[in-house]
């Protein structure tokens, strides 16, 4: 009887697929494994781009975080305080509906979404294009639209045009919408470039169009198209950030000093701050973290929110503790008699001059939040009642509540 060799048929298979495997996919094979191969990456020059090419759209797509400056005495670098590493943004908000408001400041109005520019940017184009408002200009870097002319019934004699701007809103992932309106005689003619005037010809057909974007962004809701790290760009940097100046941490405001007093004055009312005194020719708040009688029932609120301390170590701060809804002293006491002799502090403070009569001051509650600069490149620094700084870890914990009460 003839027996054929199955077996030693099926072991010869059996090797020859595993070493068909190793040719395959092994160290030398055709599909070997790269997922290592990042670590021989050698580092090369950035590109450059000729110089009539323009060099806006070519941006890092990963953003590094600076470094501050250096300490001379220990050589040590100091990373940004107020770094988040940036990522695709989600594809909307929830709720967005109850996130659309209109602000306003004196006789400006303005419409803040709880969208980032990327994602408000397309439903304002939806809105324009459903209502029939032609666009003749945009400009997404900075987040400009510019209609077409348009005639009101009630206005044959003249014809109007609205220019849009998308920014940053003060707090991560808003956007302010600002709505600038230009009316001429009917009879100019084309659709070209004008000069945009500074504030709106008529406040009342701004007002119409800012009601009217602002209902239609709410109507439209969360729904969306999903954004890239590119589409990010739309409508400039961030407004307010938290940096490292000279060791310590400060509030930088992208904006007008008078809407900066403005934000500053009402977050330093919320949760758990009380505003005690103010001195708008100083640029002062006089402000305190904690609980006042009033609120004392919420006792343990506050505590949640921050853990205080050194550079070094972990320190509770006690701001749990009922502390008085006023302070024993005014705010033009205690300018009154800071130690200018310290020039730290009178750096902070240029419009104080060194009295004879000057007194320390006992055990004076509360802190200093100090705004100087010029519109657009404000800086808030928070200080002690005596306006010696804090240490690096607590000023930079309660720039960062202040900051999440901004509007």
């Amino acid at each position: 009887m003839y027996t054929r060799p199955f077996k030693p048929l099926l072991m010869a298979a059996a090797i020859v697929a595993i070493n068909g495997c190793s040719y395959i996919t092994g160290d030398e094979g055709m599909f070997r494994d790269r997922a290592k191969d990042y670590q021989e990456a050698v580092e090369i020059p950035a590109m450059k781009m000729p110089e009539q090419v323009d060099k806006a759209s070519t941006q890092e797509l990963y953003v590094i975080p600076p470094l501050a400056k250096v300490n001379a005495e220990d050589n040590e670098e100091i990373t940004a305080l107020d770094f988040a590493v940036p990522r695709p943004l989600p594809l909307g908000a929830s709720a967005f509906g109850e996130h659309v408001k209109i602000q306003k400041l004196a006789d400006r109005r303005w419409i803040l979404a709880g969208l980032p520019p990327s994602e408000i940017w397309p439903k304002v184009r939806h809105f324009l294009g459903s209502n029939g408002l032609r666009v003749v200009y945009t400009d997404a870097i900075n987040g400009v639209i510019e209609t077409g002319w348009l005639q009101f019934k009630e206005s044959t004699d003249t014809k109007d045009r609205y220019r849009i701007q998308m920014e940053q809103g003060v707090q991560p992932d808003s956007t302010e919408i600002h709505i600038l309106h230009l009316s001429v005689p009917s009879e100019v003619k084309g659709d070209g470039q004008v000069n945009w005037p500074k504030r709106s010809i008529n406040a009342e057909r701004e007002a119409w169009l800012v009601d009217e974007l602002a209902a239609n962004l709410a109507a439209q809701g969360d729904s969306g198209g999903a954004t890239s790290l590119l589409a990010q760009t739309i409508g400039g940097g961030a407004k307010i950030a938290i940096v490292d100046i000279d060791r310590e941490p400060v509030l930088t405001m992208a904006l007008g000093l008078t809407r900066a007093w403005a934000t500053l004055g009402h977050a330093v009312t919320q949760q758990g701050m009380v505003r005690y005194d103010e001195n708008a020719n100083t640029g002062v708040y006089y402000i305190n973290f904690g609980q006042t009688k009033a609120d004392a029932e919420e006792e343990g609120f506050f505590s949640r929110l921050f853990s205080f301390g050194s550079d070094d170590e972990e320190a509770e701060l006690p701001v749990t503790k009922e502390i008085a809804a006023k302070s024993p002293y005014t705010l033009n006491e205690i300018l009154s008699n800071l130690p200018l002799q310290d020039a730290d502090v009178a750096a902070l403070f240029p419009k104080l001059e060194l009295s004879d009569e000057a007194r320390k001051l006992e055990e004076v509650p509360g802190y200093l939040l100090i705004i100087a600069g010029q519109d657009d490149e404000l800086q808030v620094h928070i200080r002690d009642a005596y306006g010696h700084r804090l240490p690096r870890k607590q000023a930079s914990d309660l720039l960062k509540h202040i900051r999440r009460n901004l509007i």
